[in-house]
């Protein structure tokens, strides 16, 4: 506990005063100090205090005294007596009303400031627990309109290498007959080195009955006749104008579908096998993120392309896969399923899942992306939030605990 008032607070009085340091005057505030010091255990109280009293010593002498020495000098004996006690007794109240506003600041900051600052600061971290959801559910969002995109893409692409074999085929089938079956075989021939994906051709004539087979897996054949007149490819071209198949798998294991497309005035059809390994690897080139994946499934929900061509010769049906079901129900394409990974013994770790279709055959290309990590940098940055929104309610609470110890000292025993 200080024996006296500071030094800067007795030059200010002093000067304030015009007293020399053995001023009684000051001798007096300095107890007054001592004493208030003692009491509130409160420096800053003490300094308020020793100011306050100081003024009003201050106006005593710059003003009430003068008065005084006035009316001594007149001989107003009733006066010179009263006017004394009536300072003294002023100068008293003004010293308890400083002590009365101490105490008012001090319950004003217990009441008021602190429960307000306890208030901003708790409406700072609930706004900021909002923010970090809002993050959270914006970059789960442009995650999953980047998966949406690759898939899309790559639907696209499929949907391109479909359409350009369709355009190809259509050169030669929708040209007049021939005038030889020699000469259809030749232009059969250059397409099919033109398309390596196709591995055969076959024209009906308008009754169904095969007129020329161009293949790469057995003899061509000319003129055999054979009646095609009930083949769903063959009734759905002159239908329809053109026809996919069913997805199938050759002797190979190898996905095979058939394409019919029927001439202009239904005098000819031209039934296509193409072979669909070409689609595993443009499937298996799709990177999303550092494990996510595509794959390809037909509209019955079996296993077309996948970047482990062992896998899709395995000809798995992943139509039971909830994620695959969503995609053949019509669930939203860019709303995001939870599923599992079709990789070891199709009963991998979990994955987040969005699909695209590919309209013309109807299949669907889904892009899956393992939850460790479509949400491992999610939980991260919620965990970065956390932390600092932690470290802002440590620190609020340390400063109000601070602030607190001010306003209500604590008193040794």
């Amino acid at each position: 506990m200080p024996e006296r008032a500071p030094r800067w607070l007795e030059r200010v009085a002093a000067a304030c005063l015009n007293a020399k340091p053995d001023d009684s005057r000051l001798g007096d505030l300095a107890e007054s100090y001592v004493r208030t010091h003692a009491r509130n255990r409160s420096r800053l109280a003490a300094d308020l205090h020793y100011l306050i009293a100081a003024a009003n010593v201050v106006l005593f002498a710059r003003a009430i005294d003068p008065v005084l020495r006035v009316a001594e000098n007149v001989t107003v004996p009733v006066v010179v007596v009263g006017l004394p006690e009536r300072t003294m007794t002023t100068l008293l109240n003004a010293i308890d009303r400083g002590e009365r506003i101490m105490t008012m600041l001090r319950g004003v900051i217990g009441k008021l400031v602190l429960p307000g600052l306890l208030i901003a600061g708790c409406a700072f971290l609930v706004s900021g627990a909002f923010d970090v959801r809002a993050t959270w559910r914006q970059t789960e969002t442009l995650m999953t309109k980047l998966q949406q995109a690759k898939a899309e893409s790559a639907a696209g692409r499929i949907e391109q290498s479909l359409a350009a074999i369709q355009g190809q085929v259509a050169l030669i089938a929708l040209q007049p007959p021939a005038a030889s079956a020699e000469q259809r075989r030749i232009d059969s021939l250059r397409l099919l080195r033109q398309v390596p994906a196709i591995v055969e051709i076959a024209w009906l004539d308008a009754s169904g009955k095969e007129e020329l087979r161009v293949s790469r897996l057995s003899m061509d054949r000319i003129g055999s006749g054979t009646d095609f007149s009930s083949d769903v490819r063959y009734l759905e071209a002159r239908k329809r104008g053109t026809f996919f198949g069913t997805v199938y798998f050759d002797s190979r294991s190898e996905p095979i579908v058939s394409f019919a497309l029927a001439h202009a005035n239904r005098s000819s059809v031209a039934v296509t096998e193409i072979n669909l390994k070409m689609l595993g690897d443009a499937i298996g080139a799709i990177d999303v993120g550092e494990t996510g994946y595509a794959f390809l499934v037909d509209g019955r929900g079996r296993l077309i392309a996948h970047r482990d061509a062992s896998l899709v010769r395995r000809q798995p049906d992943l139509s039971s896969m909830s994620q695959v079901a969503a995609a053949l129900t019509g669930k939203p394409p860019a709303e995001p399923v939870d599923g599992r990974a079709i990789e070891a013994g199709l009963s991998g770790p979990p994955v987040v899942s969005v699909y695209a279709g590919v309209p013309t055959p109807g299949w669907r290309v889904i892009v899956d992306v393992p939850v460790a990590e479509a949400r491992g940098q999610l939980w991260s940055g919620l965990i970065r939030a956390g932390s600092m929104l932690g470290l802002g309610l440590v620190a609020l609470l340390l400063a109000s605990a601070v602030a607190l110890r001010r306003v209500h000292p604590t008193h040794p025993a």
